[in-house]
């Protein structure tokens, strides 16, 4: 069955259309706004009854008609980076929605309840605050955690939220049995071997820092090599010291430098000052905890080595989650028996379904990106390989509800 997937993708992002000819739709901005009243009014005319939580989680259900109090989810967030593309977070909203839409012409209501999440917010691109949105609604996060939050423009949180009518108190979710995000992969690995389906069984953790290194800023010609207290040159041994040891790790390790600044930032000085970011991830606990330790003892060994002082300072942290083997099982065995190519991976990317999957039997689906481009207008999934998605997520959700 067709269910013009990208016909209603379109629809839904001229909701914060761009410049870039990208989405940008931060949360509780009006474009934001506007995209969800555009999918409630599409979504009551298709049937389903409307609830809006008080964060702005908006949430979509077809009454079950023998255990309505349980509840299967699916879904994704509606807010968008700074001109991302038109699939990461909507797909997995608008995708659920047909999936759903399809069982009701197929085999009329469902036993258990069933329901779309449009989560208000998962990037934490205008508030530094990542998961606002499922992280409130499953009591993982009060008002209190969002105290003095602000955008760029000194806007609060709190003050945003409620200036669209949302307290923000609420208490967790309860009754839900199960809940499948669809997303795309955000990466190149489906397209590279060629396979249809990604069944996620886990989601990375992660340890994010910023290091300082602070040396003493000098003149370039008249400091020899062996009076300087260089801050870039102890920051690149440091910076390739770690690489290195990431590349040693190996897969599913990953370590990450994305940005690093100078001072004072001059051709002919000793740089007296370096600043850089780190970003270190795993699917297992332990070996995230040890390779952050390890990265702490080299930097502070390099540090002492070429005489320069070093801060390192923690400002994201998430633990490595592991998705519902049942439902890993029944997505696995519904590929199958569709004969669709999958493969069995990990997610190197934060998701709400990580949020969700410590309280409730959760698991993701992926689709393929073309070259792995993401957060970006170039963003791209074939229709073909998007309905193949809506395909895998409508058995599961018949499976579940049914």
């Amino acid at each position: 069955m067709k269910h013009h997937v990208l016909k209603k993708l379109e629809w839904l992002s001229q909701y914060g259309k761009d410049d870039q000819n990208g989405i940008t739709r931060l949360v509780y901005t009006d474009a934001w706004h506007q995209a969800q009243l555009a999918l409630k009014m599409w979504l009551e005319e298709e049937g389903f009854s409307i609830e809006i939580d008080a964060v702005g989680n908006l949430l979509a259900s077809i009454r079950g008609s023998s255990v309505p109090d349980e509840i299967v989810l699916t879904g994704s967030h509606l807010d968008s980076v700074v001109s991302g593309g038109i699939y990461d977070g909507q797909y997995g909203i608008i995708g659920g929605a047909l999936a759903i839409i399809s069982l009701l012409k197929k085999y009329g209501p469902p036993k258990k309840t069933l329901q779309v999440a449009a989560f208000a917010e998962e990037e934490g691109s205008r508030f530094p605050y990542a998961m606002w949105g499922s992280r409130n609604m499953f009591g993982q996060a009060k008002l209190k955690d969002v105290e003095g939050i602000t955008d760029a423009d000194g806007i609060s949180l709190k003050d945003a939220m409620r200036k669209l009518g949302y307290s923000g108190k609420q208490e967790p979710k309860q009754n839900v049995t199960a809940f499948i995000e669809l997303h795309i992969e955000q990466g190149s690995v489906l397209e590279t071997e060629n396979k249809e389906i990604g069944v996620v069984h886990s989601i990375v953790g992660q340890r994010r820092f910023l290091v300082t290194v602070l040396g003493e800023t000098n003149h370039a010609g008249t400091t020899p090599m062996s009076y300087r207290r260089d801050a870039m040159k102890a920051a690149s041994m440091i910076i390739s010291r770690i690489l290195t040891l990431a590349d040693e790790a190996g897969d599913p390790l990953v370590a990450t430098v994305g940005k690093l600044e100078l001072e004072p930032n001059i051709s002919n000085v000793v740089p007296g000052k370096a600043t850089f970011t780190l970003d270190i991830r795993h699917t297992h606990q332990y070996a995230l905890e040890n390779m952050t330790r390890l990265a702490a003892t080299k930097i502070h060994s390099i540090a002492n080595q070429q005489k320069v002082d070093v801060q390192i300072e923690p400002w994201f942290t998430s633990e490595p989650v592991s998705m519902d083997e049942k439902i890993i099982k029944l997505l696995s065995e519904s590929c199958e028996r569709k004969e669709i190519p999958y493969k069995l991976m990990h997610s190197g990317a934060a998701h709400d379904a990580q949020v969700v999957a410590p309280v409730v039997p959760t698991a993701m689906i992926f689709v393929p990106s073309q070259s792995g481009i993401s957060h970006s207008p170039l963003e791209y999934t074939t229709e073909f390989a998007l309905e193949k998605g809506i395909e895998v997520l409508t058995e599961a959700l018949h499976q579940l509800a049914y």
